[in-house]
């Protein structure tokens, strides 16, 4: 273990509104190879971005812990996970969209075949920080090896003070139980670490051996989210209850060049009322690398949301399917019609690739 030398700094933090520009400055000494203990809602945590040479090492020998037990990934946001290059199957979009941000680990293999335990905290500091360095951090429980996890900054100092570079003091964490681990790359997933929030995860995994949650899903892209998208994604909709496949297939839709909030415009409304189809209540909201992440399939409306989607992730160009519906902005009820009457056409024309659970 390193001798102490360093000057540990205690930095008091707002775990409601913490100190961004702080939190920046942070970041920057991690990146450069500073060691940071921050707050999650579960408990303190020691470490640093990934791209640090000899992290891992240096944590164990900090914990006085086996060298070859690995340390999980944290992330700041879903995005991230790209960086891992983590596949996000059925089962992981399910555990991750109840519980991220949140007290959950999952042991997942990525695109290599390698095992990693992946946890994306709700604590604002954690998380500020890890996006402010832009990268997945190597995190692990701030204590000694066998001696009970650190649940407040105090404690974190009485056992590292002088072994790392900063400590950021959020107050006691909001939960104080270890996050709860669970091994996705088992069939079915196995709880190897009760924890936070366990009764819960214990219910979710239940549902998903029952086959009750969504297991594809499916993303419309026009360029406002007004129009297009939003009509085809409510009446596949309207297409899998029919089909009583509602529960399986999940929907979405996203604009190009949306604004976050916007109605669906008053003739695609009509034509959707028409075909027994509400769409009052339907919001726009722009196109996200989550969105392209978590989706199976993505029907885009024209050339343009093709090459947009693929320009924000290459490799998402195999579940693009193009269906060249002309944009109806600005045109009457008629060509709303027959927009809407396109859409039909060519989503059924894909329909046994959209029901098809087995991908």
């Amino acid at each position: 273990m390193p001798d102490k030398m360093k000057a540990t700094s205690l930095i008091k933090m707002n775990p409601k509104d913490p100190d961004v520009m702080r939190l920046r400055e942070v970041g920057r000494g991690c990146r450069e190879g500073k060691i940071v203990a921050f707050p999650t809602e579960t408990v303190y945590g020691i470490g640093g971005p990934i791209n640090v040479p000899r992290l891992q090492e240096t944590l164990s020998q900090l914990k006085f812990r086996d060298p070859h037990k690995p340390i999980a990934f944290h992330i700041g946001n879903l995005g991230m996970l790209d960086v891992l290059e983590i596949p996000l199957s059925a089962v992981f979009r399910f555990l991750s969209k109840k519980f991220w941000p949140g007290p959950l680990t999952v042991l997942v293999n990525n695109r290599h075949g390698q095992k990693l335990g992946v946890r994306f905290p709700r604590n604002q500091i954690a998380s500020v920080l890890i996006n402010a360095v832009g990268i997945p951090f190597f995190g692990t429980s701030a204590n000694l090896n066998g001696q009970p996890s650190s649940t407040t900054a105090q404690q974190v100092m009485d056992q590292f003070d002088g072994q790392i570079d900063f400590v950021l003091d959020g107050g006691p964490c909001e939960i104080g139980k270890d996050s709860t681990v669970v091994d996705l790359t088992m069939d079915p997933p196995q709880i190897v670490r009760e924890g936070a929030e366990i009764e819960k995860i214990v219910a979710a995994l239940e549902v998903m051996k029952q086959g009750k949650y969504p297991q594809k899903k499916v993303l419309m892209v026009c360029t406002g989210n007004s129009c297009r998208s939003p009509m085809a994604e409510r009446w596949l909709l309207k297409e899998l209850k029919f089909q009583n496949l509602q529960d399986q297939i999940e929907v979405a839709s996203c604009g190009i060049g949306a604004r976050q909030g916007a109605t669906s415009t008053m003739e695609a409304i009509l034509v959707m009322k028409n075909r027994e189809i509400d769409l009052s209540d339907h919001r726009s909201r722009p196109c996200t690398r989550e969105d392209i992440m978590t989706s199976d399939l993505i029907f885009t409306m024209s050339e343009e949301h093709t090459l947009f989607i693929q320009g924000m992730m290459p490799h998402a160009k195999e579940k693009i399917r193009q269906l060249n519906i002309p944009d109806p902005i600005g045109m009457g009820m008629m060509i709303y019609e027959q927009v809407v009457a396109s859409i039909e056409k060519k989503l059924k024309a894909y329909w046994s690739e959209i029901a098809n659970l087995e991908g």
